[in-house]
């Protein structure tokens, strides 16, 4: 629902204003192993959307997240 900056996409911010129910499903945090909502960017790029794997992102806990500078 968010990108590797923590920005709403707008679709998916329009999608959950008109949804009734809301499930959210999270991953395990790579650093820590705690439920992980935040997707971290490890590449260099700096495109919003970057196709990738392992190599350019990486699942992240709220304490574990750090977010990119602008």
């Amino acid at each position: 629902d968010t990108d590797y900056r923590a920005e709403p996409f707008e679709v998916t911010a329009a999608l959950l204003a008109q949804a009734e129910y809301v499930t959210k499903n999270l991953a395990v945090c790579t650093k820590c192993g705690n439920p992980a909502s935040f997707t971290q960017r490890i590449s260099k790029d700096k495109k919003r959307i970057v196709v990738g794997t392992t190599d350019a992102y990486q699942a992240r806990c709220r304490r574990c997240y750090k977010k990119p500078r602008k």
